[in-house]
């Protein structure tokens, strides 16, 4: 029997992101590591720092950072990462993920002139507005996380077939037991009484201020429950507000917490009994926040704000939908969700089988390599082909 030969080698996709490193808070670069991880016929190359490495026979590290940075990049790190790109280095393909402004796409569509090499912009949070989108997209392809998304895009005059929907995704993930539950809840202080958690922002909605106007009231319904503002604070202004809402909920005691750095938010938000995200803009987060899905996958229940791209969530009954900036409606919501049980539950288990169903990291990967496909099959490339004579 003849030996079956061995594979060529597999396209190599250059991700260009902020570093991918611990810790995984942040979803723009939770969606790089899960692209890599789930690979099918592409092989990856992910910026990290000197002291990370995620390598595997599917993925390289190109250690040009510094640092692991802020939550926004300083001059040095988006200079290095622009010289980093001037040159493919045997990537058959580039692929952006930063949130759409004007520096970033002037650097980015300078870079893809001088690569030669098909390229695909992932935006990772919409524009604040979508009037000058011409700009603001410089790649053969450009992935929205949201329907929405996509639909401003084109009704800003992008070309429809340039735009594709794909859906964020992440591993599920396990329910945990009541003990475990408890267990986690005892380690952060909290009793076995209801609890809530708001994993938002202080900055960039009114949701914590929502969310704070509605803790007296939701206090008062619930005499058992704990309120938590699961925020970090990224600039002075997060700081401030979230300074003004402890004074203003002072009366209100340890029945209000504040965390602002969370180790593991998967488990934190895990043990909650209600997740809620009332805001009325998702401008400087991702369209669909994977900690909303982290919540969904462990069957807990949520309450969004009813408005775009949040309502492309609640199309799957994860929990309730109330409008935005009414502090009356989220009050009714979560405490409807404390009293009906069965009714949480059920939200709950929606909520899990739109994550294993549509907001999987695994099918998020493959339609992603499916646009990869087709942008190398443009220039005469069959990726899946394998062989060596294809290889960039």
């Amino acid at each position: 029997m003849s030996a079956v030969p061995s594979p060529g080698p597999r396209p190599l996709v250059a991700m260009i992101s902020k570093p991918v490193v611990p810790p995984w808070n942040d979803s723009a670069k939770n969606i790089v590591k899960d692209q890599a991880r789930y690979a099918d016929h592409y092989d990856y190359r992910l910026l990290t720092t000197r002291d990370t490495s995620l390598a595997s026979d599917r993925v390289t590290c190109c250690p040009i950072y510094p640092s692991g940075g802020t939550f926004a990049a300083g001059v040095w790190q988006n200079l290095r990462v622009m010289l980093h790109g001037l040159r493919p280095n045997g990537a058959a393909l580039y692929h952006y993920f930063f949130a759409p402004n004007p520096k970033t796409a002037l650097a980015g569509r300078l870079q893809t002139r001088l690569a030669g090499v098909p390229s695909v912009q992932t935006v990772c949070s919409r524009p604040a507005s979508f009037a000058h989108s011409a700009r603001l997209l410089f790649t053969d392809r450009v992935i929205a996380l949201s329907e929405d998304t996509r639909q401003g895009f084109v009704d800003a005059g992008i070309d429809p077939a340039r735009i594709v929907h794909i859906r964020p995704g992440i591993a599920p993930i396990d329910p945990p037991t009541p003990e475990q539950r408890r267990e986690r809840r005892y380690a952060f202080g909290f009793n076995d009484g209801p609890l809530v958690i708001f994993p938002g922002d202080y900055e960039f909605s009114t949701a914590a201020r929502t969310v704070a106007a509605a803790a007296p009231d939701l206090l008062e319904a619930c005499p058992g429950v704990t309120l938590v503002f699961a925020c970090r604070i990224k600039r002075k202004a997060s700081a401030a507000i979230q300074a003004d809402i402890q004074r203003r909920l002072a009366p209100l005691g340890q029945r209000v917490r504040y965390i602002n750095q969370v180790d593991d938010m998967p488990a934190f938000v895990g043990m909650a009994d209600v997740v809620i995200m009332p805001a009325e803009s998702l401008y400087a987060k991702m369209d669909v926040p994977l900690v909303l899905l982290e919540a969904m996958s462990q069957q807990v229940p949520v309450v969004l704000a009813d408005v775009a791209p949040l309502s492309e969530l609640l199309a799957f009954q994860p929990g309730l939908g109330v409008p935005p900036q009414n502090p009356g409606a989220l009050t009714q919501a979560i405490t409807d969700l404390l009293r009906q049980s069965e009714a949480a539950a059920q939200y709950g288990e929606n909520g899990r089988r739109a994550v294993l169903t549509h907001f999987n990291d695994r099918a998020m990967a493959q339609q992603v390599e499916a646009v990869y496909d087709e942008l190398l099959a443009a220039r005469g490339h069959d990726p899946q082909s394998r062989n060596p004579k294809d290889a960039p």
